[in-house]
């Protein structure tokens, strides 16, 4: 009888064993049902993308009923790739890469205008104080983006070649910040926090974009996104979110979410978040991009002979409502 009920009780097991592994195999099929269907965000961790990052976290596009899937990169270059390669329906980029991708053959748009300030930082030990000491100097950047044009507008305005700077290509912005900080390079081009975090730690800020056009960075959509009614409102609904967080933040944010995101996103030192807390920049709600400033990147691109003949920038920007 005891033999007869430990049968019983094995043959049950295997029947819900079976089950189970049934409904996982069909919650698999359901969960890449899903993930297709969510939205693909390309995110660096730079000031721009904190509110999104930051909206993500306060349940705020889960409130907007956006199925959201961040990924999240340390480069400009890796998230241009990441919308080129079909990884992502919409990424932070800027104008001039988002010209020199959809020249060569990438169908995008530019959907949403950022503040994107940079500044040049130089080293503490490098005794730079005006920019025409920077001659045989090594600037970090990352190529044919936002942060090549400002040191082209720089050496312009120092009277200096463009070949007069050595322009190293350190596209993680985290360790373009280290680089610079431990005296590897001279001056870099940095974006909010980094450039604050470069400052506490004791190098100098010479120039900022803050205030100068053009209007550089922005949100990048494929093509096919922008064409698709789902994916518009996706998008709308994230930049919904994205301008309430703006708000957020400009009233203080939540403190420990706030310092969890520093730490994760940023890697930024334990002693110096409280500092970055009460250095960082305001927020600024997402705007429609100018062509005037795509004609502005579009121009300087043809000076470095980066633009094919016969390009136009006219079906660059998808006039999103907001």
């Amino acid at each position: 009888m005891h033999s007869a009920k430990c049968l019983v009780h094995f043959a049950l097991c295997l029947f819900f064993l079976a089950a189970c592994n049934g409904n996982a195999s069909l919650s698999h099929e359901e969960q890449a049902a899903r993930d297709s269907a969510a939205l693909h965000v390309a995110l660096m961790p730079v000031h721009d993308c904190m509110p999104a990052f930051y909206a993500q976290r306060m349940g705020i596009y889960e409130r907007l009923g956006l199925d959201l899937r961040i990924l999240t990169l340390q480069a400009q270059l890796d998230t241009d790739t990441a919308l080129m390669r079909g990884r992502a329906e919409l990424i932070y980029s800027d104008l001039a890469r988002a010209i020199f991708m959809q020249q060569d053959t990438t169908p995008l748009r530019a959907v949403a205008a950022t503040e994107g300030e940079l500044q040049l930082i130089t080293a503490r030990r490098g005794r730079v104080r005006q920019l025409n000491q920077l001659k045989e100097r090594m600037v970090a950047v990352a190529r044919h983006s936002i942060t090549d044009y400002w040191s082209d507008r720089l050496t312009d305005s120092a009277r200096l070649a463009r070949a007069d700077i050595f322009r190293p290509q350190i596209n993680n912005v985290r360790i373009r910040t280290d680089m610079l900080c431990n005296g590897t390079m001279d001056a870099a081009f940095l974006p909010a926090p980094y450039a604050q975090e470069a400052l506490l730690r004791g190098n100098k800020s010479n120039f900022t974009t803050n205030s100068l056009q053009p209007r550089l960075t922005v949100f990048v959509a494929s093509e096919a996104a922008t064409t698709d009614s789902t994916r518009v409102r996706q998008m709308q609904l994230f930049f919904q979110g994205y301008n309430e967080a703006v708000a957020a933040l400009n009233d203080g944010g939540e403190r420990d979410t706030l310092v969890a995101m520093y730490k994760q996103l940023f890697l930024t030192p334990d002693s110096l978040i409280d500092s970055l807390l009460r250095a960082t920049p305001h927020y600024v709600p997402v705007t429609t991009p100018q062509s005037s400033d795509a004609d502005a990147a579009l121009r300087w691109l043809q000076s470095r002979g980066k633009v094919r003949q016969g390009y136009s920038p006219d079906h660059l920007i998808f006039p999103m409502k907001f």
